[in-house]
C-alpha cells in the first residue's frame, strides 16, 4: 500500500537529484527598452532603404548572427510589408509604454492580416530577425493555460492571486511581472488536457499524492504556460511531472515543455529541462493490460509524427523516451488518459499516479 509519506520522500529525492543534475537554469538578460527601440529603428531604416531603391530579393541580417533572412518570391512582398507594419506597431507600443496581444492587433485590422496565423508567423519572423523575446516587444499572447493547487503569487499590479480554486485560474499574460511565489506543494503536475486537469481537482488529487500544483496548457502549450512552468522551477525548484496521452501528440507536447519549440527556444528560452515524464507511458498499455475498448489505432498522421520525433536530437539522445516512442509504433495503438477510467473511474488519482511516484517510474 502506497503511503503519502513514501510519495513525499520520493519527491524530495527527485528534487535534490534534479538540482544536482541540471543546476540552475541559465539566465538570459533581456535588452532594455532603449536597446529594443534602437534595434527596431535599425530594421525599419533597412527596409525603407531597400524599398526606396527597389532592391529585390530583400535580404536582411539577423541581429547578432552571421545568418540572413531572405524574401525572394514576388508573392512575399506582402509579407515584407506586414513585417514593416508590425515593427512600427511594436515601436509605438514601446514608445507609449503600452502592451497589446496578438489577438488585439489582429482585430484592429482584420482586412490587413486576413487570418490569425499570418499575424502569428509575422510575430515569429520579427522575433527571429530582431533576436529579441516577444515579451520585450510589448506584444504578448492571450493565455489559455490554467493553474490550480497550492500556490499563490503577486500579479503585475501587486494583487495577491490564490490558485486554490475548484476550477483553476487562467495563467496571467504578464508572467515576467509575477513575484513572491509561495507554495506548500511537493511537486508540479503538468497535465495535457483540461478535462483531466478538472478531474484531478474534483478527485482531490492532493489526498493521494500530497499537495501539488496542477498546470494544463489545454493541449499544445502557449508561450505563457511554458514560461510560467519555467518560472515555477526557477522560483520554487519543485519537481515537475508530465501527464500526457500515450500517443505521439502526448510525447510531442511533453517535448515542447521539456526541450522547447524548434521555432523560438534559442530566443525565448521557455523550456523546463527538469520536467520528467510520469505517464501515460506506452509501456503502461501492456503493463496495465488496458482494455481493448480504450485503445485507438494509430493513424497515418500519428505514424508520421512518430517518425519525425524519432529523428529529433532530444529523442535520439534520450534512450528511455526513444524506447517509449518506438514501443508506441510497435503496438500500433494509442490510449488517452481518459482510457484509464475503463479500469476504474478513479484509477488515475487513487492508484496510477500514487504507484508511479512511489516506484519512481518517471523518465
Amino acid at each position: 500500500m502506497t503511503t503519502i509519506q513514501e510519495i513525499i520522500e520520493n519527491l524530495k529525492d527527485l528534487k535534490q537529484n534534479l538540482i544536482a543534475f541540471h543546476g540552475p537554469n541559465p539566465v538570459f538578460p533581456h535588452p532594455n527598452k532603449e536597446e529594443t527601440l534602437a534595434r527596431i529603428e535599425e530594421y525599419i531604416v533597412l527596409i525603407v532603404a531597400a524599398v526606396a531603391s527597389g532592391d529585390w530579393p530583400l535580404q536582411l541580417p539577423i541581429h547578432g548572427s552571421d545568418e540572413t533572412m531572405i524574401w525572394k518570391l514576388a508573392s512575399q512582398r506582402r509579407k515584407c510589408l506586414l513585417l514593416f507594419h508590425l515593427l512600427a506597431k511594436s515601436h509605438a507600443l514601446l514608445r507609449t509604454n503600452t502592451n497589446s496581444t496578438k489577438r488585439d492587433i489582429y482585430y484592429e485590422d482584420v482586412a490587413l492580416w486576413g487570418n490569425q496565423p499570418v499575424l502569428d508567423s509575422t510575430v515569429t519572423q520579427m522575433t527571429k530577425l530582431l533576436n529579441i523575446p516577444r515579451c520585450c516587444l510589448n506584444i504578448g499572447a492571450t493565455s489559455k493555460g490554467l493553474v490550480a493547487g497550492s500556490l499563490n503569487f503577486l500579479d503585475g499590479d501587486g494583487k495577491l492571486i490564490d490558485c486554490q480554486t475548484p476550477t483553476g485560474i487562467l495563467i496571467p499574460n504578464d508572467v515576467e511581472k509575477l513575484s513572491q511565489f509561495r507554495s506548500k506543494a511537493f511537486h508540479i503536475l503538468v497535465v495535457e488536457k483540461d478535462s483531466t486537469f478538472q478531474k484531478l481537482i474534483d478527485d482531490k488529487i492532493e489526498r493521494f499524492i500530497g499537495d501539488c500544483i496542477l498546470i494544463t496548457g489545454k493541449g499544445y502549450p502557449d508561450v505563457n504556460t511554458r514560461r510560467f512552468l519555467r518560472r515555477l522551477w526557477d522560483e520554487l525548484q519543485l519537481p515537475a511531472l508530465a501527464l500526457v496521452d500515450a500517443d505521439p501528440h502526448g510525447i510531442s507536447i511533453l517535448a515542447v515543455y521539456r526541450f522547447g519549440s524548434q521555432n523560438l527556444e534559442d530566443i525565448e528560452h521557455l523550456s523546463t529541462p527538469q520536467l520528467r515524464y510520469i505517464g501515460l507511458q506506452p509501456s503502461d498499455i501492456e503493463a496495465l493490460k488496458i482494455p481493448d475498448e480504450a485503445k485507438l489505432p494509430l493513424t497515418q498522421r500519428d505514424r508520421s509524427l512518430v517518425d519525425t520525433l524519432a529523428r529529433r536530437p532530444f529523442i535520439i539522445e534520450n534512450q528511455l523516451l526513444r524506447d517509449q516512442l518506438l514501443r508506441l509504433r510497435r503496438l500500433d495503438c494509442k490510449v488517452e488518459i481518459q482510457g484509464l477510467t475503463k479500469i476504474h473511474p478513479q484509477f488515475l488519482s487513487r492508484t496510477y499516479l500514487p504507484a508511479k511516484i512511489q516506484s519512481k517510474s518517471w523518465m
